[in-house]
Formats: structure tokens, C-alpha cells, sequence
């Protein structure tokens, strides 16, 4: 800001009219002692006597605000330089109820209606290649961030923030999540016709007899055991053909059943291996959800498996093949980065063309706004009172002479006619009783 600055023109006007009232006195008491039967100069001689007396008032009180009239240290003058301070900490204390309000910037946020604006924006502007050309520039910023091996601290306090994460109840509630999950995008029902697909063809291989023999021989050798089983016994003993003609009975039966058994699963979504599954899955989520005891088998075997020292060589691996695969990606418009580019911009435009993303994103930039802003007020006044009391006496004289010195040239223009027509009809009052 330039101190040296012309005045404003005001400031000449309420000067001009002061040294006219002045003058006008002069003149006024110079004709009156020339022509005392002049009636009239009496008049002129009252008004102007007290409109110097306002302007001057008022030029005093005025400058007392900023400085020392005339450079006199009388007390209670420079108001406003001496108390810096309290004027600081005021201006911070009202900026910050009367503007920085949390709840009042949240709405404020709110109407802005950032949801809509972003999704027009993607629309409009927002392309496969514009977001090709930005990627490798990001993933580069990125790499320079980040060193190629990760530090041993890192690699350790990414180990035990798991492990402090990894409680019995938020693995059991995200297991119970991804089966919900799955159940609702029927991965169930596809993983029993995976494996009834998978027992079809094996029953209707050329080869599954000759692959499911082995199987009979071995209970045949197992029937020499001493814990051998019933039927072991009974294969044992049998002897030559009739052993033979059996296994070839059994494998056919059973090679049978399981292709029947596998078509109808395929054909019958409401199988009874499908509603049993389905019925598994569900108990799983209750279990997985609410059983103590599954929580504290998770929790066991995650801490054993996350305190592994193995565990931080795994983690220092991954690190050094993401980096390399980033550093790979960011030399210019790769597949992977075409992949990256296509992905982003198709699942942000699916997002944003649902109108519940955008309330939502608008929500949250509102509740994001209001949230920092509500947790950083007080670092925002605490700014804001250290920087006015930076700025010197002559900087904060010219911020607030800038701001409303007009208006305060305007008192004195009024306090000088004002204080002229008060003492004129003084005067005329005084004529008349007298």
C-alpha cells in the first residue's frame, strides 16, 4: 500500500470550508467594526464564529482517532494506534463469529451445488485423453516423493498400523461385507455352477474311469490295514473278476450320479446345493458378524500371521514392485496408462450421472468445508490478530483512514455547517429575547 498516496478530495472540501469559516469570521469582525449599525454582519459573524468552532471540534476528535493532533501527546488521542492490540483481537473476533461461522460456510458450500458443477464440467471438458496426458505428470510427482526402497521405519509402522487394525471384530465385520457382497452379485450361485461344471466334465471325460480306479486300488491295498473299514473288508475279501467287475459297476455308477447330479444343479438355480450354500453363506455372515469366539480365532491367526518377520520382507517387496511399476507407467502414454485413463473417466462419469453421487459429493465438500473450517477457527483468528498487530501505526492509520476516511471528512463537513446554523439561531434567539 502506498502511504504516499494523495488525500482525498474530501479531506480538501472539510479543510476548504473550515479555513472559508475561518476567513468569513475575520471578515465579519473587520465589517463590524467598520459599520456596527450593520445588523445583518452580526448574523454572518454568529454563523461562521460557530462553525469553526464544529469544524474544528470535529477535526479534533477525528484526528485524535488516528494520531496526536498537531503532534501533542494529549491523552486519549491516537485511539486507534494504541489500542492496536484490542483492535486486532476484536476484528479477528468478529470476522471470525460473523463470517467463519462452521454451520453458515457449510450452507454457504452447499448452494454452491458443487455436485452439479463437477458432473457439467466432466461432461463438457472432461476426456480420455486429457486425462492420458496428466497421468505420467502425476505418477511422476508421485515417484519423486517416494523412495524406491521403503525405509525400515515405513515397513514397520505400516506392520504395526495393521496389526493394531486387524481386531477380531473389523475382520469378522469385513468378511461378513464381502460375502454380502458376493451373495448380492450371486457369486454363490456361480461358484456351485463352477463346480458343478467342473464335476460335469470330469464325470464325462473318455478318460474318468481310468482316473478314478487308482482311487479303488488304493482302498483295496488300505483294506490289508488293521483300521481298515467295512467295506474294505468286504473288497478284501473278493477276489480276481469279481473285484474287477465291481470297481467297474462302482465307477460307473458313480461317474453317473455325479453328471446327473451336476446337470441338475446347472439346470435348477433353486437346487438344494444352491439354497444350502446360499443358507451357509448367510449363517457365515451371523457367525463372522457376532460369534466371540470366530473373533478371536481371526484375530489370533492375523496376529500371528501380520507379527510374521516375513511379513515386512513381503510388504518391502511389494513397495519396490510398485515403484518400479509406477516408474514404468509414468515414461509416457503406456497400455497402463491408457487402462488408468479409460477407467477413471468411465467410472467417474458412471458416478456422477447418478444424481444421489452428486448430492453426496455436495454433502460432503459442504460438511468438509464446514469440518476444517471449524477445527482450524481458531488458528484463523490467532492469524489473523498476529498480522494486524504486525502492520505498523502509519500502515493501520492509512487501512482505516482508506476505508472510512471519506466518511469521517463528511463528519467534519457537517460538525462545521451544523455548528454554523446551531450558532446562528443562538444568536437570532438572543437578539430576539433581548
Amino acid at each position: 500500500m502506498d502511504l504516499n498516496r494523495k488525500k482525498p478530495p474530501v479531506r480538501h472540501w472539510a479543510l476548504a470550508l473550515l479555513l472559508f469559516s475561518v476567513a468569513t469570521w475575520c471578515a465579519m469582525l473587520w465589517l463590524q467594526n467598520l459599520h456596527p449599525d450593520w445588523a445583518w454582519v452580526g448574523y454572518v459573524k454568529a454563523f461562521a464564529e460557530a462553525a469553526c468552532i464544529g469544524g474544528l471540534a470535529d477535526w479534533f476528535a477525528i484526528t485524535a482517532l488516528f494520531r496526536h493532533p498537531m503532534g501533542v501527546p494529549l491523552p486519549h488521542t491516537a485511539i486507534l494506534p494504541n489500542k492496536q492490540a484490542q483492535l486486532a483481537r476484536g476484528v479477528a473476533n468478529f470476522i471470525g463469529t460473523n463470517f467463519l461461522d462452521a454451520h453458515m460456510i457449510g450452507e454457504q458450500v452447499r448452494k454452491y451445488q458443487v455436485g452439479e458443477r463437477v458432473a457439467d464440467y466432466a461432461q463438457t471438458h472432461l476426456t480420455v485423453e486429457m486425462i492420458q496426458e496428466r497421468v505420467p505428470a502425476v505418477l511422476q510427482a508421485i515417484i519423486e516423493k517416494i523412495p524406491q526402497t521403503a525405509p525400515e521405519a515405513w515397513l514397520q509402522a505400516g506392520q504395526k498400523s495393521l496389526m493394531d487394525y486387524a481386531t477380531g471384530e473389523r475382520l469378522g465385520s469385513g468378511a461378513g461385507k464381502l460375502i454380502a457382497w458376493a451373495q448380492n452379485e450371486h457369486t454363490d450361485r456361480w461358484l456351485i455352477n463352477r463346480l458343478a461344471q467342473a464335476l460335469h466334465d470330469f464325470c464325462s471325460a473318455e478318460d474318468a474311469a481310468e482316473r478314478v480306479r487308482p482311487w479303488l486300488s488304493e482302498l483295496i491295498r488300505k483294506a490289508n490295514d488293521e483300521n481298515a473299514t467295512w467295506w474294505d473288508k468286504i473288497k478284501i475279501s473278493m477276489t480276481g473278476q469279481a473285484v474287477d467287475w465291481l470297481d467297474d459297476w462302482l465307477v460307473e455308477k458313480a461317474l453317473a450320479g455325479g453328471k446327473s447330479l451336476a446337470e441338475r444343479v446347472l439346470a435348477d438355480d433353486a437346487h438344494p446345493i444352491h439354497l444350502w450354500f446360499s443358507a451357509q453363506c448367510i449363517d457365515w455372515q451371523r457367525q463372522l458378524n457376532d460369534n466371540p469366539a470366530v473373533h478371536d480365532w481371526l484375530y489370533k491367526n492375523a496376529q500371528a500371521g501380520l507379527n510374521n518377520p516375513m511379513l515386512t520382507q513381503w510388504l518391502g517387496t511389494l513397495w519396490q514392485r510398485i515403484h518400479a511399476w509406477l516408474s514404468e507407467m509414468s515414461t509416457g502414454n503406456t497400455a497402463q496408462v491408457q487402462f488408468i485413463a479409460q477407467t477413471l473417466h468411465d467410472a467417474l462419469n458412471h458416478q456422477l450421472a447418478q444424481p444421489m453421487r452428486r448430492a453426496q459429493l455436495t454433502d460432503a465438500t459442504a460438511n468438509i468445508s464446514a469440518r476444517v473450517l471449524d477445527t482450524q477457527q481458531a488458528s484463523i483468528r490467532a492469524w489473523m490478530t498476529t498480522q494486524l498487530n504486525a502492520w505498523s501505526k502509519e500502515r493501520l492509520n492509512d487501512a482505516l483512514e482508506e476505508g472510512i476516511g471519506n466518511d469521517l471528512q463528511y463528519i467534519r463537513i457537517n460538525g462545521t455547517v451544523i455548528g454554523g446554523l446551531i450558532g446562528l439561531g443562538l444568536y437570532t434567539l438572543s437578539v430576539w429575547l433581548v
